[in-house]
């Protein structure tokens, strides 16, 4: 059964001129080292890993996989159709990670999830293990998730 985990970029400096070109902070690389971390530990090797053509999603990418060779889609953007993307992982039979932008990421889990697109809070470098029969609109299930607040300032696990 194929899985879906949906990342949201690490924290980024504040506005520019050109949104495409927004950095992260130390911050969001080190959030994004961290969701790294915890993808390791959950990912099965032959995952593809797609990727806003935005920096700060590429960034992020770098920072959670390193191993995984980064595919850039243009159609993963902050204004993202969900429908669209859900469409081109339809016939997806490998796990597959995913690195885009607020609202698209909110979007995209609840149609998977709940068969509509819906806006959904998202923190930097939060992430979200789906899972189901068919990447498809209402077929998909959610594993786990995983917040930036949850690892302490060494990047470990908290226990609370």
């Amino acid at each position: 059964m194929p899985r879906l985990f949906i990342f949201r970029h690490g924290t980024a400096v504040p506005g520019m001129d050109l949104d495409s070109e927004r950095t992260l902070t130390p911050s969001g690389e080190h959030e994004a080292r961290c969701a790294g971390a915890w993808l390791a530990q959950t990912l099965s090797s032959g995952a593809r890993l797609v990727v806003s053509p935005y920096l700060r999603a590429q960034q992020t990418a770098q920072a959670l996989a390193t191993p995984f060779e980064v595919e850039t889609w243009a159609e993963l953007t902050p204004a993202g159709d969900p429908n669209a993307i859900a469409d081109l992982l339809l016939e997806e039979t490998r796990d597959v990670i995913l690195v885009s932008h607020l609202p698209l990421v909110g979007r995209l889990a609840s149609l998977l999830v709940d068969g509509r697109a819906m806006d959904q809070p998202w923190s930097p470098a939060e992430g979200w293990l789906l899972s189901g029969d068919l990447f498809a609109p209402g077929c998909m299930t959610v594993e786990q998730i995983w917040y930036p607040a949850l690892q302490n300032r060494y990047g470990e696990a908290s226990n609370h």
